[in-house]
């Protein structure tokens, strides 16, 4: 099997004798990590063959991080109780959700599939089925300090039954891997999007700025914005069906599970969207708001340079937006 450096250096000998002054526009389209794709990108490739260097891409994540296949190192790591020599994709994503679970204080934790997998993933179970002594059963296994990268690029657990999940950013670390190919082959103009995650390079046809959408996370059908994203990642999280209406504030809670607790959390935070130059860092932060304190994480964000959040809450059906110093800077 090809590594992803293999990949870009037969990508690139074939762009070097098919790609001199490309002017058209393509769209890929495909399905991948559980979701689907949309690429536009300005080449004389045929679609065809850029969509063969783009899935196997995919193809090298999922044999990484993929809970959904046993033969993924994700999937030898999760279910051995000894050290598992990694790949570099799953080192990548490793070291940068530690960053990330460093700065929300545990509010991002790939260790916290295990709730994940014992409320069921259904919408009645939540409520009903779980008891404070199977939370606090599974918190024992739960906390992204319990797992360590060794110098030998081994993952090493401190209980055997840590469950690892990197879904809330293996589609952001992707959509980086495609650019990144782009990039060495001197691609200019591009928006790629997996999942709902995206990044932009340069310009769309007729030289126009690339424009996206943020959902309208109440009326599912609408958008509640568009907005210019010119060589930055965009990131959006949200539980848009997923919620309660108190009946005497009028407020919409979403129902997410806090890692730090095991327990729902019920909060106003509809969809939180991110900018950032990579979209693996998008993707982890866009998730980690949907618990924090919104008050907190725009503090922390504002501190950080390169990072910008739209937060999205609601009262009695009316959006009220929560936005970081540069969001409007960054979107105009």
């Amino acid at each position: 099997m090809l590594s992803f450096n293999q990949l870009i250096f037969l990508f690139t000998l074939f762009f070097i004798s098919s790609c001199n002054n490309a002017n058209e526009y393509k769209r890929i389209r495909g399905s991948a990590l559980g979701t689907s794709y949309s690429i536009i990108v300005d080449t004389k490739v045929k679609e065809h063959l850029i969509k063969e260097k783009i899935d196997s891409i995919f193809e090298v994540v999922n044999n990484s991080m993929s809970t959904y296949m046993d033969s993924s190192l994700i999937s030898k790591v999760n279910l051995s109780d000894q050290p598992v020599v990694v790949d570099h994709h799953f080192i990548k994503v490793f070291n940068k959700s530690k960053e990330i679970w460093s700065l929300t204080e545990g509010s991002f934790d790939p260790t916290a599939g295990s709730y994940v997998n014992l409320y069921g993933l259904g919408p009645n179970t939540i409520y009903e089925k779980v008891d404070e002594s199977k939370i606090d059963s599974v918190k024992k296994i739960v906390g992204f300090d319990k797992v360590f990268l060794t110098n030998e690029n081994e993952i090493i657990k401190n209980n055997k039954n840590i469950f690892i999940d990197f879904n809330a950013i293996a589609k952001g670390y992707s959509v980086d891997l495609i650019k990144e190919l782009f990039e060495e082959n001197s691609l200019e103009n591009f928006l790629i999007e997996v999942g709902g995650e995206l990044t932009s390079r340069g310009y769309a046809e007729n030289n126009r700025r690339w424009k996206v959408a943020i959902q309208n996370p109440i009326e599912t059908n609408s958008l509640h914005n568009e907005i210019f994203l010119t060589d930055k990642s965009l990131a959006t999280s949200g539980n848009y069906r997923k919620f309660r209406i108190d009946p005497i504030t009028g407020e919409r809670y979403v129902h997410i599970i806090n890692p730090l607790t095991g327990s729902p959390l019920s909060n106003n935070i509809l969809s939180a969207s991110v900018i950032s130059d990579s979209c693996i860092e998008a993707d982890a932060w866009a998730t980690s708001l949907m618990v924090m304190n919104p008050i907190n994480a725009l503090d922390i964000i504002n501190e950080i340079d390169g990072i910008e959040i739209l937060l999205l809450t609601s009262k009695n059906d009316e959006i009220f937006e929560i936005k970081s110093n540069g969001w409007d800077l960054v979107t105009q």
